[in-house]
């Protein structure tokens, strides 16, 4: 792993949706259509898929990831191990910023301190945890930047092609957070130039952009559309260009309408059923868990509700991570079995069951709800009661997070069903926001699950990583610290004017997305 890269690069991405009532312009102009709005355009405060997505777009990073999930080098020309705990980049020069000022050493260093900054209030501190220390980012010259890491931490690199984005340092130091959060300023191929939240985006070429393969399409409107049925008829009458989520039942509607087609690939979001008991609780018993797990009939679940929809899940990783192992490799160790539930729970000392509430994210991916409502009446049925409580991402979000750091007044253990799609393969990351203590979607807490994670990612022999992350992800699965169920599949609408082969990490990179 000690090696150095140099790869000439692309760069950006996207994310939106429509809502229509015209057709989609025919002068070079592509329309998007999404389901779910970011929530901010600050590149260094959210961490969902959505925001990472569309700030692609605008903003640039050190790393890329290209849509079979390689990794090269973007703003950066090449980067070199120093030592296990020292990285150091090498940027290319001339690269400019969309106000003119140039993207280089100091402009890394400015962006990087300023997830830390408390003004910024970032979610994305957890996985730069390791440059939180003074004087981590260091500028060597114009065009080098070193990292102090903390500890040696080879998936650090692939965190780059995920989070960091740069921002122009005069730009940005010269107003507040709260004005970044509805503006952007970046050297991608595009620039926002509208912004009516929950409704529609506008994008225009950059022309400061520094790769001249890019963008494809000079022009990207992207509209919010957040009912499925509305996305695939915006796509029929040829409104929208692109739509995400397509559901089974309306591939033959595209496929013979004549204006569009359906692409469908295996992705990469996984759901699970997990435990919120960081803080304590009757969850902390391995019984109960256990009981959850043997209670979900997965082989009913797939036939009734995720057919031609989902692939099973048996860890918490996919294929564009170390560690990965399909299902036929590494089977699902929980078999349905309600009898076994029942005993367990009784075993437990819950002989007449338990009641709990069932915490659910609604309206970001399709068959979401049903799938809950099945696993709902599945754990009714074993005696585990639940109170089912759907919830909006934002809603989502708050609920979650309340009792996240410390148990409020209110806190009781609960079950949730959440999803994390992980698109930059890392699994540092993956394993650690969602089963570790401070992971940003983990109910769970176990100090020495996250120092052997910590361990495994200061790991840099390639074989030696894939084996540690396996063991990790496999041990997540068999001590039932939450439930797998199925990775979703990627489907999209697109019209027949559009020249491109979707991606399945969920990063619809809109300066990739050519027009016939």
């Amino acid at each position: 792993m000690l090696h150095i890269l140099v790869t000439s690069a692309l760069v950006v991405l996207l994310a939106a949706l429509p809502s229509g009532g015209q057709a989609a312009p025919k002068d070079g102009t592509l329309v998007i259509a999404y389901k779910a709005e970011t929530p901010t355009m600050d590149p260094h405060t959210e961490s969902s898929a959505v925001s990472n997505m569309r700030n692609r777009w605008v903003m640039q990073g050190l790393m890329h990831k290209t849509p079979e999930g390689k990794l090269i080098t973007l703003v950066a020309k090449s980067y070199k191990w120093v030592d296990p705990k020292t990285l150091e980049f090498e940027i290319k020069p001339g690269i400019k910023f969309s106000n003119g000022e140039e993207l280089d050493a100091h402009a890394v260093k400015y962006s990087l301190d300023r997830v830390h900054d408390p003004k910024v209030k970032s979610r994305q501190i957890d996985r730069l945890r390791i440059i939180a220390h003074k004087d981590a980012v260091q500028v060597v010259d114009k065009y080098r930047v070193r990292f102090n890491l903390a500890f040696p931490d080879a998936g650090f690199v692939n965190r780059m092609g995920n989070i960091g984005l740069i921002v122009p340092p005069k730009a940005y130091a010269a107003k507040e957070p709260i004005f970044w959060s509805s503006n952007q300023i970046g050297s991608g191929p595009y620039m926002m130039k509208k912004w009516e939240r929950d409704t529609i985006t506008e994008f225009e070429a950059n022309p400061l952009f520094w790769d001249s393969q890019y963008p494809k399409v000079k022009r990207v409107v992207v509209k919010i559309i957040p009912e499925e049925g509305a996305r695939v008829a915006a796509l029929v009458k040829g409104e929208v260009d692109v739509v995400f989520d397509v559901p089974p039942v309306m591939f033959d509607r595209i496929n013979q309408s004549g204006k569009a087609r359906v692409v469908s690939k295996p992705g990469i979001r996984i759901f699970r059923v997990g435990f919120f008991n960081k803080h304590g609780g009757l969850f902390n018993d391995k019984r109960v868990r256990m009981a959850v797990a043997h209670a979900i009939d997965r082989e009913a679940l797939f036939k009734s509700i995720l057919k031609d929809t989902a692939v099973d899940a048996s860890t918490l990783l996919h294929p564009f991570n170390e560690g990965w192992g399909p299902v036929a490799k590494y089977e699902y160790p929980y078999k349905f079995d309600l009898a076994r539930a029942k005993k367990l729970l009784a075993e437990a000392g819950h002989p007449s069951g338990i009641e709990v509430d069932f915490v659910v994210e609604l309206g970001q991916y399709m068959k979401t709800k049903e799938a809950a409502e099945v696993l709902n009446g599945m754990l009714n049925k074993a005696g585990i009661r639940t109170k089912f409580v759907g919830l909006n991402l934002r809603g989502y979000r708050n609920y979650f997070r309340k009792h996240r750091d410390a148990p409020q007044k209110d806190f009781k253990p609960y079950l949730f069903m959440h999803s994390f799609g992980g698109g930059s393969g890392d699994s540092d990351l993956q394993l650690g926001a969602m089963a570790s203590c401070k992971g940003a979607w983990s109910g769970w807490c176990d100090k020495e699950f996250d120092k052997a994670l910590t361990a495994t990612s200061s790991v840099l022999g390639e074989e030696e990583r894939e084996k540690a992350f396996a063991g990790l992800a496999r041990k997540i699965t068999e001590d039932a610290v939450v439930v797998p169920i199925y990775r979703l599949n990627a489907t999209f609408g697109l019209s027949n004017r559009v020249d491109w082969d979707p991606r399945v990490d969920e990063r619809v990179m809109a300066w990739e997305i050519g027009l016939k």
